[in-house]
């Protein structure tokens, strides 16, 4: 009969415990960059915070709501956004849990950490169109749609979208 002890001193016991992992999902139980780690296809843009230091402050209590784009919407954006590091990838986080009922109720707009605002666009209200605009001006810059919205993190909401945002220069 194999017990508990015989199955630990045969080396099974790291197998066991393995099984007793608790896999990452999107209800709302784990932290922003657990949850960018279930979603293969924003892989660059973690990295990207990874490479900024950024997912040191993604780890904290937020809340923060994050538009994660694809790594598609992620190449096409410019080498120089792409390198821009922490300042760049501000505009694409923001203050707040917000979920895309909250943001319709704020007028379709949202106040990122880097002081631009997104807007709702266009789109449906389940795949809005979304684009950036400097404080206090009109949209402007590519626009993305919210391919997946409201991905429950501990600390905050995830929103992936199909491309880079940031306003026109001025």
């Amino acid at each position: 009969m194999i017990t508990r002890r015989s199955l630990f001193a045969a080396g099974g016991g790291a197998l066991l415990l393995s099984a007793c992992e608790t896999a990452v999902t999107i209800d709302g139980r784990f932290p922003i960059m657990d949850v960018l780690g279930t979603q293969p296809d924003v892989s660059e843009f973690r990295s990207a915070l990874r490479r900024s230091g950024l997912d040191q402050e993604l780890a904290g209590a937020g809340p923060f709501t994050v538009f994660a784009p694809t790594n598609l919407g992620w190449a096409a954006a410019s080498a120089e956004f792409r390198n821009g590091g922490a300042a760049a990838l501000r505009n694409l986080i923001a203050g707040g849990r917000l979920r895309l009922p909250d943001i319709q109720a704020r007028g379709g707009r949202v106040r990122m950490l880097s002081g631009i605002d997104i807007r709702v666009v266009g789109g449906t209200a389940a795949e809005p169109r979304i684009q950036a605009a400097r404080a206090g001006g009109a949209p402007s810059g590519a626009s993305a749609s919210v391919i997946r919205p409201n991905l429950l993190c501990s600390n905050g909401i995830v929103h992936v979208i199909g491309g880079v945002l940031i306003p026109t220069a001025a």
